[in-house]
């Protein structure tokens, strides 16, 4: 009797349970089918109530949904992001797959679901950027995809960085590195760690400074930085005492070898046999006993590059081939070594025309500071003064610039000194050179600027230039220009259809074509009122103290203070001041005034320039004519005159020959002017002979 009513019982019980189940089910389908349909009300209503009753995946499903939607108006992410994370974990403990009116409920649609919350939750937090509000949406997006969830971490741990940076502390930095061991962030906290303890201990820039530096911190990244310093104070000062102390104390700094030729170098000064043999004898560890003193010889030797025909060889002081012009291409001695081509092999060469690497590179530039940036085949590295690789391979290095150089790595652009050591970690799309301490970078299609002491400025610009002497740069957002400086603070809006830089911080401001001008200490020194003609070049519009105006194919004169010098229409066309006179045009005829527009030098030329080092090149029809200051004239002819330096002026023709600044000729007949620098020429004479001349 007692069976058959037990199984009674669980019979009712049975059917109970498929009931309730059942019933369920039907208003999971009521709420899904009100979601389906946009009846937000109705939908939240049957959701919340079943809820309530017993948790379930599919309930707090569809509460995230609507939560997620911002058509209705429970709009809500942090409550959408709330009961997606609890589907999700209510659907693992059943693992029961269900679907209602095109609503499929598993884990797969779950997570789908907590994205798409978590993008949405990611596009407020760029607008509502602050530590609390990045840590509350890891909180509550836990679930999200890693991409979205690294991100936000990083831009939470870019804020605690800045944070840390604006202290300029390293124990701040080191706080940051401690709390954020797992951040992105670390390896650029930890080289800005050894940045600011070098520059907390050495802030005195003495020797006594450097030296407890390199005792108390030998793993740090500037390490050889601290060496080069001391190394320079001993150098600035001829510190026989002090040379001694750093090639006995460290033998593995950088400057070792040239800290040793220095010491000869001061302490020998007759090479004679007495001396040296003192100088060795007091110095018995000297490591270059044979080598050094061919290579002071070789020092004391100046080669410059020759040009004959398409190949280059090089010549001494004496104008004597030294090395025949057997090669492609050339660069100047650097360091005792210069880089040549020869049959699309590079290499290095001392001044004996002797390889101390016997290696050909693809690629080379000059030595600097005992370290060259060579390419083998597709990879780039730096080599010491023994030819050895002594850094990581990099798809490319280029030039030094502000001892820097810019290298690529993994696809990323970074940086290294000029010791070859990591200062900016590869991860920008873009790098320029370093100019003034500054360079620009591309990330993501925006540009920033990044500081060779490992400040970075956020990518927010489309466009930016290099920055000057002031550190001021160009930037562009949109299509509008506008100023910046080194804290990437705007000095100048922008708003403007194009700026150029002058001379002495002063910038051309184009708007409408219309131009003014502005000074980077923060004033306009001109409306912007005139007419620009974008073909001229800034030196044409300034020269960093006077400023041209030009109006209705007028042109004035103003100074800085605004005071006018020349007046509109006072002259067809003028030109700035050099030497004391001013060039001018009036009714098609050139002339020289004085500064007070008194006629100096009468209206009779068809062409002239300023003058230059008191003599200007003037032409008369036909005639090319050297004038001096009073217009007296220097030298005519009916071939081209044309200044190459200070003093001296080729005129061009079937023999072309080089005259002074007097008219007279110092050369005749020459085949080839070759620039050594500014004030040193090779000249070539069709006869073969050289000559070097000085200006």
């Amino acid at each position: 009797m007692n069976f058959k009513l037990n199984i009674h019982r669980f019979f009712v019980i049975f059917l109970c349970v498929l009931f309730l189940g059942s019933l369920k089910a039907s208003k999971l389908e009521n709420g899904f089918q009100a979601l389906s349909i946009h009846d937000y009300f109705k939908a939240k209503k049957i959701f919340s109530k079943n809820y309530k009753c017993k948790h379930d995946p599919y309930s707090s499903y569809g509460l995230a949904t609507i939560y997620s939607r911002s058509n209705n108006p429970f709009y809500n992410l942090d409550s959408a992001a709330k009961y997606a994370s609890l589907s999700y974990n209510l659907f693992l403990k059943k693992r029961e797959s269900k679907e209602f009116f095109n609503f499929k409920i598993d884990s797969l649609y779950i997570l789908q679901l907590v994205d798409s919350i978590a993008v949405k939750g990611f596009e407020r937090l760029k607008t509502e950027r602050s530590v609390l509000n990045y840590t509350n949406f890891l909180k509550q997006n836990y679930l999200a995809n890693k991409k979205i969830l690294n991100k936000v971490i990083y831009l939470r741990d870019e804020l605690d960085y800045n944070e840390a940076l604006s202290y300029n502390d390293s124990k701040q930095t080191k706080e940051f590195v401690i709390t954020h061991p797992q951040s992105d962030l670390v390896a650029e906290a930890l080289l800005l760690i050894d940045r600011q303890i070098y520059d907390e201990s050495t802030k005195d820039n003495s020797s006594l400074s450097y030296i407890n530096f390199i005792k108390v911190n030998p793993k740090n990244v500037l390490l050889n930085s601290a060496y080069e310093k001391l190394f320079s104070i001993y150098k600035e000062t001829s510190d026989v005492n002090g040379l001694k102390l750093f090639v006995t104390n460290y033998p593995l700094a950088p400057q070792y070898t040239e800290a040793w030729k220095l010491l000869f170098a001061l302490t020998v000064k007759s090479y004679s046999n007495e001396e040296l043999e003192k100088f060795l004898a007091e110095n018995p560890t000297f490591p270059l006993k044979n080598s050094i003193l061919k290579e002071l010889q070789l020092n004391n030797l100046l080669l410059y590059p020759y040009q004959k025909e398409d190949l280059f060889g090089f010549i001494d002081t004496s104008a004597t081939l030294i090395i025949p012009a057997l090669f492609d291409a050339v660069s100047a001695f650097s360091e005792g070594l210069a880089v040549v081509n020869k049959n699309d092999s590079v290499y290095f060469i001392n001044k004996e025309n002797k390889d101390p690497f016997d290696q050909y590179f693809t690629e080379a530039y000059n030595f600097n500071n005992g370290i060259a940036a060579v390419k083998h085949g597709n990879q780039w590295c730096f080599i010491n003064r023994q030819g050895q690789i002594i850094s990581p391979l990099y798809e490319e290095i280029n030039e030094i610039s502000n001892n820097c150089y810019t290298v690529k790595q993994n696809g990323k652009y970074g940086a290294v000194n000029n010791f070859g050591q990591t200062i900016i970690e590869p991860r920008f799309e873009e790098l320029g050179d370093f100019k003034n301490e500054l360079a620009y970078y591309r990330l993501e299609g925006k540009s920033g600027f990044v500081s060779k002491d490992g400040y970075v400025h956020k990518a927010e610009f489309d466009w930016l230039s290099d920055f000057d002497a002031d550190k001021i740069a160009v930037v562009k957002i949109g299509n509008s220009y506008g100023l910046i400086n080194s804290a990437g603070k705007l000095i100048l809006e922008t708003k403007y259809d194009q700026i150029l830089k002058a001379n002495n911080s002063v910038f051309i401001v184009v708007l409408n074509n219309l131009y003014g001008f502005y000074n980077a200490s923060g004033c306009f020194l001109s409306s912007i009122s005139y007419d620009f003609f974008k073909e001229k070049s800034v030196d044409f519009y300034t020269n960093g103290q006077i400023f041209k105006l030009l109006k209705k194919g007028q042109q004035s004169f103003v100074d800085a203070n605004g005071r006018t010098s020349i007046e509109f229409g006072t002259y067809d066309e003028i030109n700035f001041a050099s030497n004391g006179l001013i060039r001018v045009n009036n009714k098609n005829k050139y002339g020289y005034v004085d500064r007070k527009l008194n006629i100096a030098i009468p209206y009779k030329y068809n062409k002239a320039g300023d003058f230059k080092d008191s003599c200007a090149l003037v032409q008369v029809k036909d005639k090319f004519i050297l004038i001096n200051t009073q217009g007296k004239e220097v030298y005519s002819s009916i071939a081209e005159i044309q200044k190459i330096s200070r003093r001296f002026y080729l005129v061009k023709g079937e023999n072309e020959n080089l005259i002074n600044a007097a008219g007279e000729l110092v050369f005749g007949d020459i085949s080839n002017i070759q620039p050594v620098n500014g004030k040193l020429f090779i000249i070539t004479l069709n006869n073969g002979v050289i000559k070097l001349l000085s200006d």
